[in-house]
């Protein structure tokens, strides 16, 4: 008999498992930035990144990281365009063309 019934931390746990991780992380100026890896981003990080596609990356990108983190990563070097590079790295990696509604568009 197969099993229709799974817990959400199982269901995650799995699909991190197959992803390669639930998290991203890029380094600026020698320090680690970590955002949620797409498929595991809150639903109000996804309603950013679908306005992301019509008013720019840096209210997703702000959103995703947290404001203060943001901050420091814009003080390390890095820009809101940076993590749209990463995505899309992750996109590459994981052998798909479009996230669908979980990534954000690459220019701002």
């Amino acid at each position: 008999m197969s099993k229709t019934t799974f817990s959400l931390d199982e269901l995650r746990a799995r699909a991190a498992e197959r992803r390669g991780g639930d998290t991203l992380t890029i380094t600026a100026d020698g320090k680690p930035f970590t955002i949620p890896a797409p498929g595991f981003w809150p639903d109000e990080i996804k309603e950013k990144a679908r306005q992301a596609r019509t008013r720019g990356d840096l209210p997703f990108v702000r959103a995703l990281m947290g404001a203060k983190r943001y901050e420091e990563f814009v003080a390390a070097g890095g820009r809101s365009d940076d993590i749209g590079l990463l995505i899309d790295e992750y996109k590459r990696a994981q052998g798909v063309d479009d996230l669908g509604e979980s990534g954000p568009s690459s220019s701002s």
